[in-house]
């Protein structure tokens, strides 16, 4: 199974995940991506920031914090 890694993008700056989650399929990855940025909204991180999904080095998708509303 893959390794997906979220990595925290505030502005220019990204702080690395270099651990990752082994996850079946990318919906997975996404669904995961999801909760970790909601919590991070909802604990007072900038609204501006995102989580960026990688697997295999590839940069799949942006999950901005923003864009999680209770």
């Amino acid at each position: 199974m893959p390794r997906y890694y979220f990595h925290y993008r505030d502005g220019s700056s990204i702080f690395e995940d270099d651990v990752g989650e082994v996850f079946a399929d990318a919906s997975l990855a996404m669904q995961h991506a999801t909760k970790i940025a909601r919590e991070l909204a909802r604990g007072g991180e900038p609204t501006n920031a995102a989580i960026v999904v990688v697997e295999g080095g590839q940069h799949l998708f942006d999950v901005p914090l923003g864009e999680q509303g209770d």
